[in-house]
Formats: C-alpha cells, sequence, structure tokens
C-alpha cells in the first residue's frame, strides 16, 4: 500500500533527535501533518529520522518529560499499542536473572576450582578437619551397597606403606549412637556393621569403625559404583570396587572429576580439590607395600564374629604403624633416635596405672637393682586406670626419656614429648598401663601380623 488514511504515524517519525541529549528518543505525540510513506520504513532507529521539530523549553515537561501538543484539528490519533506485553518483559528480566546467577555461580566454582558438587555429610569432632595431615592416617571407604564390605585404609606417617583393613558387612558389632539430620539415632549392640551404613549413613560408620578397631578415622569416602559404572566416568568397570579404588586410587580421582555425584564423603574433603589431595597422599606408596587384610572371624561362627585376640593385634599393629608389607620393615620414629643418658641420671617418677597392686614398686625395684637408674621415684597409684603405658617429658629430657625406653622397650607412641623445658633435676612421669605385663618385659607393639590370616598385596587385588 502507497499512501496511509490521513492521521496514520509512522513509527519512524516517532524517534526524534534530542538536541539536548543528542540521542534519538520514542516520541508518541502525533505529528501535525499527514505523513506520505513511499516505502517500508527501515528498522528502528536504525534508521535516520526525518528532521525532527526542533521542541522549546515550553515544550519539556519536567525532567526527562515531555508535555504533549493538541492534536491537529481534523487529524485521527490511533490509540498507542502497549511496546511489550507483561509476560515478555518478565522473560527477559527472567533471563537476565538467571544470566546474573549463571556468573555469580560461575565465580564461586572458579573461585573454589572445584567444579560440579561431591555430597557431604557433617562428622564433626569425630573425623579430621584437616584433608591431609602430618602423621599417620586412616581412611575409610564404603560402597552404597550394604553387600559390600568396608575398608579402613591407614597410611603409615612417612606414606611409605599401607594397611587396608577390610571389614565384613556382617561381622557382629555394636553401632553407637549416631547424629543424623539434626537428631540422635540411637545405638545398638549385637548388629552387622552394615546397619551403621542402613539408615544412618556414612558418618555413622565413620564412628562404628573407630569404636571397633579404636583407631582414629579421620575421613569416610562412600561410593556408589553402580551409578559410576552406568555415568561416563573415565575409569573401566573392572576398577570399580572399593579394593580397587584403594589399591589404585587414581580411580578416586576419576570418580571426582567425571562423576563426583556418585561420592558422599565428610564435609573437609567434599571438593575436587581436596579429595584430590587425599587421593594423592594415599597414592604415594609402592602397590607392593600395600597389604589387604580382613577382620579376623572366629573358624563357624554365624553370623561372623570376631576373633578377639588376632583382630586386637591387627588393630595394634596399625595403630603403631607397623608394614604387614614383609619386605618394607617399619620406620624408626625419630623420638627414638638421638644420643641417651646415662641410666643413673635418668629421672623419672612412676604411677601404678594398671589396676594390679605394687605395679609400680616392681618396676622401681627392677629399674635401681638391674639396670642402675638410682635415681628413680615411686608415685604410688595414678588417679584411674590407664588404657596404655605413656612417658611424658620436657625436650631437655628427651635423652632421659630415649634411654628409658631402651630400658622398659617402650614404643615411641607411648612417649609424649612436652613444650617446655623442665628444672634441673626434675622427674619425668611414667604411668604404667594396661599394656604393662612385668618388669623388663617389653611394652611394645607386635611386630608381626597374627598367624593365619591373609595378607594380600594391592598387585593382587581384582574386583
Amino acid at each position: 500500500m502507497d499512501t496511509e488514511e490521513s492521521g496514520y504515524v509512522d513509527p519512524a517519525d516517532q524517534w526524534v533527535l534530542d538536541p539536548v541529549t543528542g540521542r534519538y528518543e520514542l516520541r508518541l505525540d502525533a505529528p501535525s501533518e499527514p505523513v506520505q510513506v513511499s516505502a517500508p520504513p527501515d528498522p528502528v532507529p536504525a534508521r535516520p529520522a526525518r528532521a525532527a521539530p526542533v521542541r522549546t523549553p515550553a515544550a519539556r515537561g519536567g525532567r526527562g518529560g515531555r508535555r504533549a501538543a493538541a492534536p491537529a484539528a481534523g487529524s485521527r490519533r490511533r490509540k498507542a499499542k502497549p511496546h511489550r506485553p507483561p509476560a515478555v518483559t518478565w522473560g527477559v528480566g527472567a533471563t537476565c536473572a538467571v544470566l546474573v546467577a549463571g556468573v555469580i555461580a560461575g565465580i564461586v566454582a572458579q573461585r573454589q576450582g572445584d567444579g560440579p558438587a561431591i555430597h557431604t555429610v557433617d562428622v564433626g569432632a569425630a573425623g579430621s578437619k584437616d584433608p591431609v595431615h602430618a602423621g599417620a592416617m586412616n581412611v575409610l571407604v564404603l560402597s552404597s551397597k550394604p553387600t559390600d564390605a568396608a575398608v579402613l585404609l591407614h597410611l603409615a606417617a612417612d606414606r611409605g606403606n599401607a594397611t587396608a583393613l577390610g571389614i565384613p558387612p556382617a561381622l557382629v558389632t555394636d553401632i553407637p549412637d549416631c547424629p543424623v539430620g539434626g537428631a540422635t539415632v540411637k545405638g545398638a549392640s549385637g548388629q552387622p556393621f552394615s546397619a551403621a551404613l542402613t539408615g544412618r549413613g556414612p558418618g555413622c560408620a565413620l564412628r562404628a569403625a573407630k569404636q571397633l578397631t579404636g583407631l582414629p578415622v579421620d575421613h569416610v569416602v562412600l561410593v556408589d559404583y553402580a551409578a559410576a559404572k552406568a555415568a561416563s566416568s573415565g575409569v573401566t568397570s573392572a576398577d570399580l570396587c572399593v579394593d580397587r579404588t584403594l589399591a589404585d586410587p587414581r580411580t578416586l580421582t576419576a570418580l571426582a572429576r567425571t562423576a563426583p555425584s556418585t561420592l558422599t564423603t565428610d564435609t573437609p574433603i567434599g571438593t575436587q580439590k581436596a579429595l584430590g589431595a587425599l587421593a594423592d597422599a594415599m597414592g604415594t606408596a609402592d602397590p607392593a607395600h600395600v597389604t589387604f587384610v580382613t577382620v579376623p572371624v572366629k573358624s563357624g561362627a554365624t553370623p561372623p564374629v570376631a576373633d578377639t585376640a588376632k583382630a586386637a593385634q591387627l588393630y595394634a599393629l596399625m595403630a603403631h604403624d607397623v608394614s604387614l608389607s614383609p619386605d618394607h620393615p617399619p620406620a624408626v620414629d625419630p623420638k627414638l633416635v638421638g644420643p641417651r643418658a646415662t641410666h643413673h641420671d635418668t629421672r623419672v617418677l612412676i604411677y601404678n596405672g594398671t589396676g594390679v597392686f605394687g605395679a609400680s614398686q616392681d618396676v622401681l625395684g627392677w629399674l635401681q637393682n638391674a639396670q642402675g637408674a638410682d635415681r628413680t621415684t615411686n608415685g604410688g597409684d595414678a588417679h584411674g586406670r590407664a588404657a596404655r603405658t605413656t612417658l611424658q617429658y620436657a625436650p631437655n629430657q628427651a635423652d632421659q626419656a630415649r634411654s628409658l625406653a631402651a630400658m622398659m622397650g617402650l614404643p615411641a607412641s607411648a612417649l609424649i614429648p612436652g613444650t617446655k623445658d623442665a628444672a634441673p633435676r626434675a622427674n619425668m612421669t611414667l604411668t604404667l598401663g594396661a599394656d604393662f605385663t612385668a618388669p623388663g618385659v617389653p611394652v611394645a607393639p607386635p611386630t608381626t601380623p597374627p598367624k593365619g590370616v591373609t595378607l594380600t598385596p594391592a598387585t593382587g587385588v581384582h574386583c
């Protein structure tokens, strides 16, 4: 159509140059004269507007406003259409909000350097707040299916060896009280170990493993292997089981990177970066020095019940950082390395925490008469029974501590150094515990695994 009816307003003519701002603005006032249109208008506002009428100051009303002029006589004015339906306006605003939220989330992810989320549980003081720390560490690795055995991995202090202790899911044990979802789920005795996970969660399994073995458990990792196998996780299905994850911690790193939703961990290791650091620590030892063993059970017991004596020996080996690898002897603890005082100059006050009458006097007599440590003193009974023998000493008494440790066969774990030097001729403090048997008998952990248990190197572990 070449022409429009009188009063038609070309949308292009509503964009006019504001002489004050120097920008084109949309003007809804109809022109005083009809406009002939000879061709379709160019896209608005890219098309240069026709010469705009110069507006006088009187034509402007208020800041940025304008006063509408009266329509020309005989002209008809169309009702202005809405610029954009409300739904469209909301949609654009929502899109902007999503973009902003995405940018913010991206910034947070970049700051954390962690990518997709790993499910986490808060175990509080039951675990360690540091992903990796100096000294020996214990990490519980679980499968999401209760039928799969849990494995408690012990990392040696020097990271030169590791022991993977399998806990049968049906092993009869006591389940402790566990916080779950803001409430406390009461524990129960005589339950299968898997009950700690079923209905309670990985945090409770950590507490149960700690109670069962007497070992501190730093972290827990729960893997949904069924989901991991279904996902493109970057690891082969043959490697997706608890034992293989520990035999090759690269599996854990790959899962954290490509299938994080298959993992549940305690909060301190609930990021790719933290879990990667832990996996690196787990993978430091040569696989030939990573040994798998299962909690010994009594023969013929159904359901399985732990062989208390053999299990205690394994727990003690782990507690004292003794390797189960036959060709990897345990490293000598630095606390036992260095000069030793003479027996005569070794001063110690002895307390009896064994619960057996006269134990401290027996040790005193043996030290003075058989060892020449004649400056020792009997302190009598301790305040209560002690689970293990300990020797507390000041930094300037380290040579005396090494001397007494050699005489009595004390392990490095029994030596507890202080932070401040002691006064001249002050005594160290020896408290005899339940592990003490008799004077002259070493108070030391076992050095070999119990007879009858099967030891498997990581190189021989398969799913």
